[in-house]
Formats: structure tokens, sequence, C-alpha cells
């Protein structure tokens, strides 16, 4: 159960502030992707832009890859590029799910619009990719997130750090997660799967991945 929303948090340490400060990151124009995929199991091999985007084994989701906006993405999944076709917006994120139909792969563009923070809170987003599901995300023996999430959605709120037992759940037995203790300015995200017939609630810190040149 929730007890408090706010606590007093370590401060950064003056390495990681630096590294924050000046991380390498792309020039005007471009925008932000991650991969997810809608089922759980092995994760495929995918390829953007001709570079490979890692996919995590635990939660089936990569970190996030500036890519050049208004341009059409090449995704290429286990070696076949995947559809239909995606073209970010400048300066737009996007989570894009992946789902396998027989033997070809299809991707659905999630947008969570700019990527603006408030150095105060914490950020959530709450995806729901599990199929004939409208989700609720609650905390447990507590109140409610975020509800009536459609499949293939994003949710988000802005919170006071906190730690807490939660819950995602589509009406039926509910699955759990404890959230890990989030500084401000962190955002995290939560990606509520159907694995079996019985809900799976996953969850990481969002981070991109240091720009290189092309």
């Amino acid at each position: 159960m929730l007890i408090c929303l706010s606590f007093a948090m370590a401060p950064l340490s003056q390495g990681q502030e630096i590294g924050r400060l000046y991380a390498t990151k792309p020039p005007p124009g471009h925008a932000f992707i991650r991969i997810a995929t809608v089922s759980d199991g092995a994760p495929p091999r995918v390829q953007v832009n001709s570079a490979e985007l890692r996919i995590g084994a635990t939660t089936g989701v990569s970190s996030y890859r500036a890519v050049p906006g208004q341009q059409t993405l090449n995704l290429m999944v286990d070696g076949v590029r995947a559809s239909p076709d995606i073209v970010p917006g400048v300066e737009t994120y996007l989570t894009l799910a992946l789902t396998k139909t027989n033997a070809s792969w299809t991707v659905q563009s999630i947008d969570e619009g700019l990527g603006s923070r408030d150095g105060l809170k914490a950020r959530l987003r709450f995806f729901n990719l599990a199929p004939g599901c409208t989700a609720t995300l609650k905390i447990a023996d507590g109140p409610t997130i975020f509800q009536q999430a459609a499949f293939r959605s994003v949710q988000t709120r802005s919170i006071n750090p906190v730690t807490a037992r939660l819950e995602g759940s589509c009406g039926e037995a509910p699955a759990v997660l404890t959230l890990p203790q989030l500084r401000a300015g962190d955002s995290y995200s939560l990606f509520l799967r159907e694995n079996s017939d019985q809900l799976r609630l996953t969850g990481q810190l969002d981070e991109t991945e240091p720009y290189r040149e092309p």
C-alpha cells in the first residue's frame, strides 16, 4: 500500500550530472523511436536504418534511438522489412509495437508526443500491449493511476517520486510489479502483456542511446 507520495531524494553525484549535461545528443530535426514486442518470448533481431537495436530479453523493449525526422524508417525484423512504413515526426517520441502474424511482422506506431520533462517530478508511461484488453493500472490496495487504456495505446502522467506495488489488469487476475525508487526527472515505462492467458507487467527506465554520426 502506498504510504506517502513524496520523499527526500539523494542528490545526483557530480559525475552523473556531468553525464546528463554533456551526453551526446543529435542535431535538430531528429525523432526518437524504440521497439516493444507485443507477445512474450525470445525477442526478434531488429535493425533500424541498418544498425541493430537490441531488445531486452526480460522487458521486450529497447532503448530509444535518435533517427532522422520526416524520413521513412528502414525497420528490418529477422531480416524482413516490417510493414507498414513508419515516418517519425521531428522531435517526437514513438514506441513501435511489433506483432508477429504467421511468418510476417507488422508494426504499430504509438505516439508518445514530445519529450519534455518536469525536473521536479517523475513521469510514468503505461502501455497496454494485451490484445482485446481495456486496461487499468492501480496501486495495490490504493487508487487507480490509469484506466480505460486501449490496446496498443499509452497513457502518461507526472508523479511525485515514489515506490509502490502496482497492479495491471483487464478486469481479471492482475499482473503485479513493484515500482523502483525513482528520482525527480526520471521517466519510467510500464508494459502490460498477455502470455498464455495470463497478464504480465514489466517496466524499465526510459533511456536514449548516445547519438553517433551515421
